[in-house]
């Protein structure tokens, strides 16, 4: 049967794992597995058979590490094209035609910006390469796996698009046990970016075993409009007294899960690590004669808007969906300045105060006359992203900014807009197609906007179907049949009411709105805005772009939701107005105080809406959940500034965060006091609010690169004023020998550094002797060792034993994506740090055993 008649109507399997299958014919630990693609081939091909003989119907190619910047690591950065065209040979001739074949393309091994240092355009280049190789092989898809950074899985799909093209992309995100990738993508999420930017197939592999990943399934299907993947581990893997590692999960257990995977929404299955042949066959013969559930899920046809870590689909009980409006320079001189000069301090603010105030998706428009749009739109886009965690409308008449901010958004976007003028459709149209984003289509043809619903109408079927001939799905388009000034245009007020309703029962699309503009020229502008809105949105208007910052709007569309069913037990209402008047009473309350002279003036600010703590999550219909809020400043509410450097630590602000430092500097402020009531406990918040699920990686990442600015500046003053020390103790940080992963250590090193530690980082496949001789030089307090593949987790053994034999009394703590605490405690290892936060608070403990122990040998 042709495989384009059983994708998606048979459950099609797999192979396992083959890393270790390469091990027991005699690959090194650490040893490049691609190689052998070249110089043992009949070995790599042996594997691939005894896959096909256990019933795999699709086998993976020997590539998994085959970019240039891993291959690098190897000095075969030159070798990708020829060892991809030899992999895809070795698993041609092993399927014998029993078996199709996926081109593996793995992780590379470095975060990619803004989490990281490498470029997007690089990752992209990386992927680009080794999607050329694929293009001359042919395989029958190409497989992105094991990846976790939803940014990097974006580059690794858009270049596989664009360098091979008509070849089938699966595309596969890591999950931890949280549900969740370690840079807080959810499946929902996941599946809404991946399948918007034109992958086959979409799905999990890797990190965690079956039983974690039904759930991570269904979630899934409930989005999907394309094939689901799953090719979970053999559960977490055992280090065994000899030194080897034992995957817990045997075949008929992994097996059993077969049948679940397939019930959640799975069309394909396999295994990775720790899966054999043996555990293939038995899945294999689980699977049999299932049919995998109907396609599409319940959400698939929804319109749908995403941020990294937050999807928002566009269901009844979300409308009218609230688009903040005021990230727009025109008319604003402040704003326009901060965007002109490069602050984007403005952008920033406007940003976390309208989503405080209840904007589901924030306009972006940094239209400023005379500078560079494309490079403006990015920061601004970059700056927003980090700030909240809502999905965007990019908003730009200028087609490459728009593809600036596309690129730089990691998620899927809403473009503003599309209309009939000549040339716009075709200058938009095809950037939202390649970048998966959803477009906003304007009633403007080339006479300009017409006076009557019916003409609108007619408009909007043209975009609609231009919008549908360049492969945009008519789910993924929105019409705003444009309000116009009602003080000029009375008429038309009504005329574009009537187009809401037609446009939406006629086309099936979703109407969008600035509703403002109805009020232009006219007194009493804040009542009409919210009467014309009550009005549109019972005519089916789906989303407002609108100012949230203006309670009367807001308090209309949450009455609005509240009186058409959509706020069931007026839960959302309830909670957006009682806190309301408690901060009205507060604040009436500080400016009783200050002018009574109880407290300082400063300690009084207006209700701006800027929220310390992180957006609320979305839940899986895509309705705004609340979060735990953080805690605030501990410090005395009359220290504006003291407040202002916890918030900038908290919202990961880094650009404001050293001359706030410079400002306390300049007030004569004590740098050790700065440190320690305002730094040191916000940063504090962060991992508390990272170990609750609350913030994620993202938040983390920028409030310690916030806290390690902060802390550099500070550092040279407080060794002027002989304040202590300013190095609590000497870590040593290595990934493990054979291992070349480090983004886990680089996060850990960053954290340590913050809270006072001096990190020697060693870097990654470092030699165990080297581990020894390095930690011995600089009289570390403990060393710290990170392994991502679990063939390289024994050295974390070896290297404690190394340590034993030459006498070198020194705690060793561990980490990676497949240790645990158990792992930690069987190696003989002092602790375990499941994540970042964890191994900082592990440290200081260690610390403090050291230095109460060596109290005790003075005493």
């Amino acid at each position: 049967m042709k495989l384009e008649d059983m994708l998606g109507r048979e459950v099609l399997v797999f192979d396992g794992a083959m890393g270790t299958m390469l091990q027991a014919q005699g690959l090194a630990p650490g040893a490049c597995p691609d190689v052998w693609n070249l110089e043992r081939p009949e070995d790599v091909i042996a594997v691939h058979r005894a896959y096909v003989e256990a019933g795999a119907q699709i086998l993976e190619t020997n590539t998994f590490g085959s970019t240039p910047i891993r291959l690098g690591h190897y000095g075969l950065q030159d070798r990708c094209r020829d060892l991809v065209v030899a992999g895809v040979r070795c698993a041609r001739e092993a399927a014998a035609g029993r078996a199709w074949v996926a081109g593996s393309m793995g992780p590379l091994g470095a975060l990619v910006e803004p989490l990281g240092e490498l470029p997007f355009d690089e990752a992209y280049a990386q992927f680009a390469v080794q999607a050329r190789a694929f293009a001359e092989a042919q395989p029958d898809f190409i497989i992105i796996e094991t990846i976790a950074d939803l940014n990097e899985l974006r580059a690794a799909v858009l270049a596989c698009r664009d360098h091979a093209p008509g070849i089938r992309i699966i595309a596969q995100i890591t999950l931890d046990p949280s549900g969740r990738a370690f840079t807080g993508t959810d499946p929902e999420t996941a599946a809404l970016v991946l399948q918007s930017l034109g992958a086959d197939v979409i799905g999990f592999n890797c990190s965690v075993g079956p039983d974690l990943l039904v759930e991570a399934v269904a979630r899934m299907a409930r989005v999907a409009r394309v094939p689901i993947s799953v090719q979970p581990n053999a559960g977490l893997p055992l280090l065994q007294p000899d030194g080897a590692t034992r995957f817990p999960m045997g075949p008929e257990e992994f097996a059993a899960y077969g049948p679940k995977l397939v019930e959640a929404g799975a069309a394909l299955v396999g295994g990775c690590c720790g899966t054999t042949p043996e555990h293939i066959r038995r899945l294999r013969a689980a699977v049999e004669g299932l049919k995998p559930p109907a396609r599409p899920g319940p959400l698939a046809h929804t319109l749908g808007l995403a941020s990294r870590t937050r999807s928002l689909f566009f269901v009844e009980q979300n409308l009218p969906v609230v688009i903040g409006e005021r990230i727009n320079p025109t008319g604003r001189k402040l704003l326009t300045r901060d965007i002109r000069e490069g602050a984007f301090q403005r952008v920033r603010a406007e940003a976390k105060q309208q989503v405080e105030a209840g904007a589901a998706v924030l306009d972006v428009n940094v239209g400023v006359p005379l500078i560079d749009e494309p490079a403006a739109m990015a920061r601004a886009v970059r700056v927003i992203q980090d700030a909240v965690d809502v999905p965007l409308c990019l908003d730009s008449p200028d087609p490459a900014a728009l593809e600036a901010g596309l690129k730089a958004c990691v998620g899927k976007p809403l473009l503003n807009s599309f209309s009939l003028e000549e040339g716009r459709a075709e200058a938009v149209l095809p950037l939202a197609r390649r970048y998966g984003a959803a477009v906003l289509g304007l009633t403007i043809d080339e006479k300009g906007i017409p006076a009557s619903a019916e003409q609108r109408l007619a408009i909007a079927r043209r975009l609609v179907a231009a919008a549908e001939a360049h492969g945009i799905p008519r789910h993924d388009v929105v019409i705003d049949p444009l309000a116009l000034t009602a003080g000029a245009q009375q008429a038309e007020a009504k005329e574009t009411l009537k187009a809401i309703r037609w446009i939406t029962d006629e086309l099936g699309v979703l109407a969008s709105l600035g509703v403002s503009n109805i009020s232009f020229g006219l007194p009493n502008r804040h009542f009409l805005n919210a009467v014309y809105l009550s009005m549109a949105v019972t005519e089916g208007l789906a989303m407002a772009i609108m100012n949230p910052l203006d309670e009367r709007m807001m308090d209309t569309v949450r009455a609005l939701r509240l009186f058409l069913n959509r706020d069931r037990n007026a839960a959302v209402y309830m909670q957006a107005v009682g806190p309301k008047r408690l901060v009205h009473t507060v604040e009436e309350a500080l400016k009783a105080a200050a002018k009574a002279g109880e407290i300082a003036p400063a300690a009084v600010t207006p209700s701006s809406g800027a929220a310390s703590g992180p957006a609320p999550a979305g839940g899986r219909d895509g309705a705004a959940t609340p979060a735990e809020p953080a805690t605030p400043a501990p410090a005395d509410p009359a220290d504006e500034l003291g407040r202002r450097l916890y918030d900038a630590i908290l919202e990961g602000d880094r650009e404001a965060i050293v001359p706030l430092v410079e400002q306390g500097l300049a007030e004569g402020r004590d740098p050790m006091d700065m440190l320690n009531r305002h730094l040191i406990p916000a940063i504090e918040e962060v991992g508390r609010l990272f170990g609750e699920g609350i913030y994620f990686l993202p938040q983390l990442m920028l409030s310690a690169q916030a806290m390690k600015k902060a802390f550099a500046r500070l550092k040279p003053e407080i060794q002027k004023a002989k304040v202590g020390q300013t190095e609590i103790g000497t870590v040593v940080l290595a990934t493990v020998q054979g291992d070349i992963h480090d983004i886990g250590k680089n996060i850990v090193a960053v954290l340590l550094e913050n809270y006072g530690f001096r990190v020697v980082d060693l870097g990654r496949d470092v030699k165990n002797e080297v581990v020894l001789e390095e930690a011995r030089k600089v009289g570390a307090d403990m060393v710290g060792l990170s392994a991502l593949m679990t063939t390289t987790m024994p050295q974390m053994k070896r290297v404690i034993e190394l340590f034993a034999r030459e006498g070198f009394d020194c705690p060793v703590i561990v980490g990676g994506a497949a240790t645990t605490k158990a792992f930690a405690e069987q190696i003989g290892a002092r602790g375990h740090g499941r994540d970042a936060q964890e191994a900082v608070a592990l440290a200081l403990e260690v610390l403090k055993e050291r230095r109460a122990g060596r109290k005790g040998d003075a005493g």
